[in-house]
């Protein structure tokens, strides 16, 4: 990989960091997350973190594959960062909803069969087929986002929307690219 690819790369991780975009950070992970979490919430806010939690279960079950099987060095790294900032965000978002005295959804997430069928392709095939599903994906966070921003209250997921609009219209941009070149002639 070339120095500049490289630290292009760099950039794009680095940005998909939690606290990355210039809000304000977000509480802490782990047993104390709810902690110092604003109770001011509406329902918007609720069906944000619910819908939010099983997309980024399965936004972490597309990226996996590439994050160890992937033929490209900076897809593997691509996919390991969401992987990584996935998990912190499951974590975040599960005490949000415990501070606001929530429970998750009982639904799971719709199986998709093109995220099972990951697990039996591999190099360039399982590249391809990660890039397009991560890019919808992606693309459905930014949605999810907005509508939080539209209607939400609370504080911190109103900084943690605007934060995934931008981190998630960042990645596109970049997995796109990805597969502009990785399809070329």
């Amino acid at each position: 990989m070339s120095r500049r690819r490289l630290c292009a790369l760099t950039i794009i991780v680095l940005s998909w960091v939690p606290a990355g975009c210039g809000a304000e950070p977000p509480p802490p992970i782990g047993p104390s997350v709810s902690a110092g979490v604003s109770r001011d919430v509406n329902a918007t806010d609720v069906a944000f973190v619910r819908t939010l939690l099983p997309h980024l279960r399965q936004g972490i079950a597309i990226a996996q594959p590439a994050a160890t099987r992937s033929a490209r060095d900076e897809l593997r790294t691509l996919a390991a960062a969401i992987v990584a900032t996935q998990r912190d965000e499951v974590a975040r978002l599960q005490g949000w909803l415990r501070a606001w005295g929530q429970s998750e959804s009982a639904s799971a997430p719709a199986t998709d069969g093109r995220v099972a069928a990951l697990a039996r392709l591999s190099g360039t095939k399982l590249d391809a087929a990660v890039l397009d599903l991560l890019i919808d994906h992606q693309a459905e966070a930014v949605r999810l986002a907005r509508a939080e921003t539209g209607g939400g209250v609370n504080r911190e997921a109103l900084a943690f929307a605007r934060q995934v609009d931008a981190s998630r219209s960042a990645q596109i941009q970049q997995l796109t690219a990805y597969r502009d070149v990785g399809s070329g002639p």
